[in-house]
């Protein structure tokens, strides 16, 4: 009856003789209240999980990055993976400059730690402390040669160390248990006061520890299912049993890919905030950004203004692939601002999800 996507579930309008008065054209700030601490306040519900950001020169790397937070997008990258130095190897005043330059950083917390310098700490927004490693485009739990190079800051004239690629986990993990989870944690609150912690992992073992990890004094839980393959509406069904669980903190997720390899779409993840996910992953969105990225030429020293060069480049391809989708995004947001929202005509589902059956 329906494909494998979230199609069966509709957004529903307000409720007849419900005023919509007062309800501004754009959400509110989307706020992380941190546990002990204050909250974290981030312009949108939307982030970018994991781009590949060695494919690209620092340059273009820096300025994806730069033009993704200017949209409010909270974006995961390590220093070292755009090409920028740590501040222990080139000594610099601090300035106000400094926050301008990473303004929504999600820090990617590695087991391995590869690239991982101190001074991140001081500029990330976010933490994610990942449990779970991703396969890479063969299938591998492993880090590609690329990845290295640039974690590593080699010169493309120099052999890399490790090979032509490197495994995930071959290096003791400072994690040697579940129960060794909540002293990480303060530990990362220690290191970034300003910082909301995130655990990750990817859903394969998430029911089977679900009640550890729903307790785990974290500022949210981060599903990473981007690399999976399933039905819409039975990942709807897990995430609406987790959500049952009265000790869970917020859930952050990157959505997985349907049954039949279909991207989450801008309306599937407004449905999947409205199930109750607090934020989502753009990286379903971003896969013809990045292949026109691939294709940017490097700016050339000799065009006067290599940066706005580079800059306009960037701007043209967010405004064709992303700005609309982000648009979308928003606009919807704003229609669940009450419940219920949800609702299907199929029966069984709406028992299920425990949502309003529309057929009755």
């Amino acid at each position: 009856m329906f494909d494998g996507s979230l199609d069966a579930l509709c957004l529903l309008p307000p409720r007849f003789g419900a005023g919509r008065r007062g309800v501004p054209p754009t959400p509110p700030a989307f706020q992380i209240q941190r546990t002990g601490a204050s909250s974290v306040e981030l312009p949108t519900r939307l982030f970018l999980d994991e781009a590949p950001w060695y494919r690209w020169s620092p340059a273009i790397a820096q300025a994806l990055a730069s033009h993704l937070q200017r949209l409010g997008i909270l974006t995961s990258y390590l220093h070292s993976e755009l090409g920028i130095q740590s501040e222990s190897d080139v000594p610099t005043e601090p300035d106000a400059t400094e926050s301008a330059r990473h303004p929504l950083q999600l820090l990617p917390y590695r087991s391995e730690r590869y690239g991982l310098n101190a001074d991140e700490f001081d500029t990330a927004t976010a933490i994610d402390l990942r449990l779970s490693p991703l396969r890479d485009s063969s299938g591998r739990f492993a880090y590609s040669a690329e990845q290295i190079r640039r974690w590593e800051s080699t010169p493309e004239e120099q052999p890399l160390s490790g090979g032509g690629w490197v495994s995930a986990f071959t290096l003791p993990p400072d994690i040697l248990d579940l129960k060794d989870l909540p002293s990480k944690i303060h530990q990362l609150r220690r290191l970034a006061p300003q910082a909301a912690v995130l655990v990750s992992v990817t859903p394969e073992w998430l029911w089977q520890h679900r009640e550890t990890l729903l307790a785990v004094p974290a500022d949210g839980l981060l599903i990473r299912a981007g690399q999976i393959s399933v039905s819409g509406l039975q990942f709807a069904e897990l995430l609406h049993q987790l959500l049952q669980q009265t000790t869970i903190p917020p859930l952050w997720l990157t959505p997985p890919r349907w049954e039949n390899q279909q991207v989450a779409s801008v309306d599937d993840c407004i449905k999947l905030v409205s199930l109750g996910v607090s934020a989502i992953a753009i990286d379903g969105w971003m896969e013809d950004v990045f292949e026109a990225v691939d294709v940017v030429p490097e700016p050339s020293i000799y065009s006067g203004d290599p940066e706005t060069q580079l800059n306009h480049a960037i701007t043209s391809i967010l405004e064709e692939h992303l700005h609309p989708k982000i648009e979308r995004f928003t606009a919807l947001l704003t229609t669940i601002t009450y419940s219920p929202n949800l609702g299907t005509f199929d029966r069984p589902t709406a028992e299920r999800l425990n949502i309003l059956h529309l057929g009755q």
